[in-house]
């Protein structure tokens, strides 16, 4: 088991490596700042362009994602493609079981009922984009799903392994940034999310290879089914 875990991390240096990396600094930040105070610094440098960039990037997390990575990987692997949906399910029942659990106040709720002077100078988004719910806020369920998501396609990779990790690792970063961007979650939340998100990631990659190893079809996807020809198809 030890030498599997160390194989992986190995194998997938850059997502599982990045990610503690990136967890160990958000940490030092959180344990030398006041709640609240990341997501005042990056309000401050709002543009219209990193507007749009975020309010697009935060979707990469959502089912619409999901549905186009699906159609992707199903192309390869219905295996792969069916522990895709199982990654986006468990990330958000784990998600809103903690949320549940936690029930602490979303940024917006939070500001304006004990820092109401720093409400009034922050840089509001419209209305649509706005959260003042009171319980839903720790951890990101957005963050818990990207890494979910992002970190089971990663140690997936076979060819271009590097490039695919990147682009997941980026992919993951966008989502979780965006949500403190557009005032949804403070520092802590994202960083529980990518937590929980790589450990589900890492989790369904092992249960995939465990669930139904005998039924070869499910190693198979729909363009193999493209590429047989008619006696094939028929046959």
């Amino acid at each position: 088991m030890e030498s599997s875990a160390r194989q992986l991390i190995a194998n997938n240096r850059l997502f599982i490596i990045g990610t503690f990396l990136l967890v160990a600094l958000n940490l030092i930040l959180i344990a030398g700042s006041n709640q609240g105070d990341a997501l005042v610094a990056i309000n401050k440098f709002r543009t219209p362009f990193w507007d749009v960039f975020f309010k697009v990037g935060t979707h990469f997390a959502e089912p619409v994602a999901y549905l186009g990575v699906l159609l992707i990987v199903t192309a390869f692997s219905y295996r792969k493609g069916i522990f895709v949906l199982v990654t986006g399910i468990l990330a958000g029942v784990a998600a809103g079981i903690l949320k549940a659990i936690f029930a602490q106040a979303r940024p917006m709720r939070w500001f304006f009922d004990n820092q109401e002077e720093i409400w009034h100078s922050l840089s509001h988004f419209e209305e649509a984009w706005r959260s003042w719910d009171p319980d839903s806020s720790f951890p990101s369920g957005h963050t818990a799903s990207a890494f979910a998501l992002y970190s089971f396609l990663a140690l997936n990779a076979r060819q271009r392994k590097f490039a695919v990790s990147l682009l997941c690792f980026g992919l993951a970063v966008i989502v979780g940034f965006s949500r403190m961007y557009l005032l949804y979650h403070f520092l802590r939340d994202v960083t529980a999310g990518a937590v929980l998100g790589l450990l589900l990631g890492i989790l369904v990659y092992y249960l995939q290879s465990a669930a139904y190893p005998r039924l070869e079809w499910l190693d198979r996807g729909w363009l193999d089914r493209l590429k047989q020809g008619p006696e094939e198809s028929s046959a």
